[in-house]
């Protein structure tokens, strides 16, 4: 993927609201996490903030920003004291799950006396967000503007963070699976990726990447049927960097686990590339990744390599793939998913 980063034409609707109250937030020892704003990892919004980051394309920007700011990243489950941050600013996902484990984490490891923001879209549930805390913090509604609302409260008790409570176990055709809120197949293996492993029925050799692994239920369910191939695993979520690498030794499968966006930390070629793509980023449907994903595979595949992909049947593939020089088929179609086979082309 191309790494060249410029700035966004658009501005999102959660910076607004915060550049809108930024007389609020000034010249205080700030913490950024959740969702942050893609805009505001671009731009040096505080004087003083620590930016704790959950996804990998994120922290690429943020780190290219010169300035005296604090990155922490894939860090969530160590403890980590932020003693001198006088207020959290928290953006929220929809995953009301997903906001508990980072939101818990984050407030025991601030001061009592931190103040906490919750900034959201209307529909990504952060008033039903706002009751699941309601026994630690007290919340007041300072603004809201084009369905965006801004939240202030007071810590009245700190939780106690356990990260085994928020993990969640199940077995699979004999695979064992530990999986986080917010990583995709939470709690049971989703269809799509079911089916996804379906259509692997030969003998698979060589070197195979799972773009976006999630869980990584993917790639070690071939691994286990194919114990001689070279494994890799990548994501950008935190979270499931951490389930892949944990169910690679739960199910004692060598392999390697790469935080990558798409293919930026991909170095090698492979023979098989599989890739079970998210449809929705937060609240927003993915297909710019996806045409990425399949754009690009070619770069990345040894001769007669190839990419097997499932998309929703929702999406126009026929747009993806028009105009293009790219050797496809269908592998297996239902009512809902779309599993494709793309050959790496020789006349590119």
């Amino acid at each position: 993927m191309n790494n060249k980063y410029t700035r966004l034409s658009k501005i999102s609707k959660e910076y607004q609201i915060l550049k809108k109250n930024f007389q609020i937030f000034i010249k205080k020892n700030t913490i950024l996490s959740g969702i942050i704003p893609e805009d505001l990892c671009y731009k040096n919004f505080f004087e003083k903030s620590i930016m704790y980051i959950q996804y990998y394309n994120l922290y690429k920007i943020a780190s290219k920003k010169k300035n005296n700011n604090t990155i922490i990243f894939n860090h969530f489950y160590a403890p980590h004291q932020f003693y001198l941050s006088k207020q959290l600013i928290y953006f929220c996902t929809k995953n009301k799950k997903e906001v508990q484990l980072q939101l818990t984490y984050l407030l025991s490891c601030v001061l009592k006396n931190c103040i906490i923001y919750i900034i959201g879209k209307k529909n990504s549930g952060i008033n039903s967000i706002i009751n699941i805390f309601s026994k630690y913090i007290l919340f007041n509604k300072i603004d809201y503007a084009r369905n965006c609302c801004l939240y202030k409260g007071c810590i009245q008790k700190k939780p106690v963070f356990y990260f085994q409570n928020f993990i969640k176990t199940y077995v699979w055709n004999n695979t064992i699976i530990d999986s986080l809120p917010g990583v995709f197949g939470y709690n049971k293996i989703d269809p799509g990726s079911k089916l996804l492993i379906s259509t692997f029925t030969k003998n698979i050799t060589g070197k195979v990447l799972d773009l976006g692994s999630g869980t990584g239920i993917v790639g070690i369910s071939i691994a286990k049927k194919n114990p001689s191939i070279n494994l890799t695993l990548t994501d950008i979520y935190d979270s499931a960097i951490w389930c892949s690498a944990n169910n690679l030794k739960k199910n004692s499968i060598i392999g390697k686990v790469l935080f990558s966006n798409i293919y930026s930390k991909i170095k090698e070629k492979y023979d098989l590339i599989v890739s079970n793509p998210p449809f929705h980023n937060n609240l927003h449907i993915e297909s710019n990744l996806i045409y990425k994903i399949i754009i690009n595979s070619n770069k990345y595949l040894n001769k007669k390599g190839e990419l097997r992909i499932i998309l929703s049947s929702f999406i126009s593939y026929k747009k993806i793939f028009k105009n293009k020089n790219i050797n496809y088929s269908i592998v297996l179609k239902t009512n809902r998913y779309i599993v494709f086979r793309i050959i790496k082309s020789l006349h590119t």
